[in-house]
């Protein structure tokens, strides 16, 4: 797919994978498609020269961003606190839960070599409420990153072969 200008490629690509993630949440009923997952989209298949988009970082390192969320909820009990979005409410726990899950995603992607910025934003969705500490919710992420990532490097080793 190395002929079709990046201008077509990018944005159809993207669009494709968003509609395909969207509705095979929707068809499972559950939201598997949510707002960190558009940036790794993005590296995918804008950037998939990147190390960042490779399924090894994409899945790694939203796994290190889920993991260090729930350190920063469950240490500080911020999961009492109203969730940031639907309340339109800032708290302290939850401050100081974002603080702590976007350092320790670092602090966890980096030895890992699995640097994959969006992850810092799934941090943030789970420090903020957006995800609660549940299986539930912890299943719908897991499920939307794997279902990312597998269908995001289909479409990158598209854009570069031999990736």
């Amino acid at each position: 797919m190395k002929g079709v200008p990046e201008w077509i490629w990018a944005p159809v690509s993207a669009a494709l994978l968003t509609a395909i993630a969207g509705a095979m949440g929707l068809w499972a009923g559950l939201p598997w498609l949510f707002p960190s997952l558009g940036p790794t989209i993005f590296l995918q298949v804008h950037k998939p020269e990147q190390k960042s988009a490779r399924p090894y970082n994409v899945i790694v390192g939203h796994a290190a961003g889920i993991i260090a969320a729930v350190i920063g909820v469950f240490t500080l009990g911020a999961g009492s606190a109203p969730p940031v979005l639907s309340s339109n409410e800032l708290t302290w726990p939850r401050i100081w839960a974002s603080a702590i899950a976007m350092g320790l995603t670092l602090l966890l992607q980096v030895p890992l070599k699995a640097s994959h910025p969006p992850a810092a934003a799934t941090a943030m969705l789970i420090a903020l409420g957006g995800f609660s500490l549940t299986w539930r919710d912890m299943g719908v992420l897991a499920a939307g990153i794997l279902l990312v990532a597998l269908l995001g490097e289909g479409l990158r080793r598209l854009r570069q072969p031999g990736a």
